[in-house]
């Protein structure tokens, strides 16, 4: 197989997810903290009600419910730091304290790497002193990694309060949860369970800018081209939209993150005959191998990259936009 494809191979469930491809440098490496240490981060967990989130009870134990506060009315873009890559630069209350985060629609929850999080003065949760393990199916690469909160992010003047992270307990790398993406080095991942409480994510890989809205409704761009997907809820994946593979209706995950066209895992085959994304249609579709059967195929930016997709999350709908053709 050639190995640019097999790099880009995505993995989901006890899989890594690492579609995203780039051949610029070994990936870094990632140091587990000792049993020791990890006792003395979780040693004082504070209860998620602090920081307004709810929690809820599951085998073995609680989680938690909630996603970070926005501020009304606050709107910004920002400028992805790699061409094409979703990428973008974030800090904290303080200036001095800055990373690069992997704005991944497709990821259900977020992620921190540890010494980043010390940095922003994360604070894991927990009650009675049991902290809040991740309990997902995504691959940490076997490292542990718990619930914690991180109480002002910025996107440029764009605040977000108490923003939930995952923190995988090892320094030097977010392992297997960054995608393969090793230039720029990814800091963290903000994923589908903030994403979702934003009344608008946009996507411009054409002008390489990711747009944010806390309150302020879209509106469709006046002369260009127009599709209006409906958002679906597949349960454990992030952002998914009415879709179809050879006329089948299936959810499809939409994944900026992910280097390629289409992964699915129901059938081995390099090409699909016809792909739609509500009523969009593509045919002819390049096509990646996801290893378990049954996970719902994903769109990546190869097939995105032609047009502006904008998630309203609120209106339960994805815009698709793109100039005309030329006459």
């Amino acid at each position: 197989m050639n190995p640019s494809i097999n790099t880009a191979i995505l993995m989901l469930s006890t899989l890594t997810l690492a579609g995203c491809l780039s051949n610029n440098g070994e990936p870094p490496k990632d140091k587990p903290l000792s049993k020791t240490r990890i006792e003395k981060s979780l040693s004082r967990p504070r209860p998620p009600q602090q920081f307004g989130f709810s929690i809820y009870a599951v085998d073995g134990g609680i989680a938690y419910a909630g996603q970070g506060r926005l501020h009304p009315n606050h709107l910004t873009s920002a400028e992805m730091l790699e061409e094409n890559i979703p990428v973008i630069s974030m800090r904290g209350r303080s200036p001095r304290n800055t990373l690069n985060a992997l704005v991944d629609i497709s990821s259900p929850v977020s992620w921190m790497e540890f010494s980043v999080s010390q940095d922003f003065t994360a604070y894991f949760m927990g009650i009675n002193d049991h902290v809040l393990p991740y309990r997902g199916s995504y691959n940490t690469g076997g490292v542990p990694a718990f619930a914690a909160v991180v109480t002002q992010m910025r996107i440029n003047n764009f605040f977000i309060e108490n923003m939930p992270f995952y923190i995988r307990m090892a320094e030097g790398s977010l392992g297997p949860l960054a995608r393969g993406i090793r230039e720029p080095e990814i800091d963290a991942i903000v994923g589908y369970d903030n994403l979702r409480s934003f009344e608008y994510i946009q996507y411009d890989l054409q002008n390489n800018t990711i747009g944010f809205s806390a309150t302020t409704p879209f509106s469709p761009t006046e002369g260009l081209e127009s599709e209006v997907v409906r958002i679906v809820k597949v349960p454990g994946h992030g952002l998914a939209v009415e879709g179809k593979i050879d006329n089948q209706p299936l959810p499809v995950i939409l994944d900026f993150a992910g280097d390629y066209s289409l992964a699915r895992g129901d059938i081995k085959v390099a090409t699909t005959r016809l792909v739609h994304i509500g009523e969009i249609e593509l045919k002819d579709v390049p096509t990646l191998v996801l290893p378990v059967h049954d996970a719902p195929p994903r769109i990546g930016r190869k097939l995105l990259t032609p047009y502006i997709v904008t998630i309203c999350n609120k209106k339960g709908v994805v815009y698709f936009e793109k100039l005309p053709p030329e006459e």
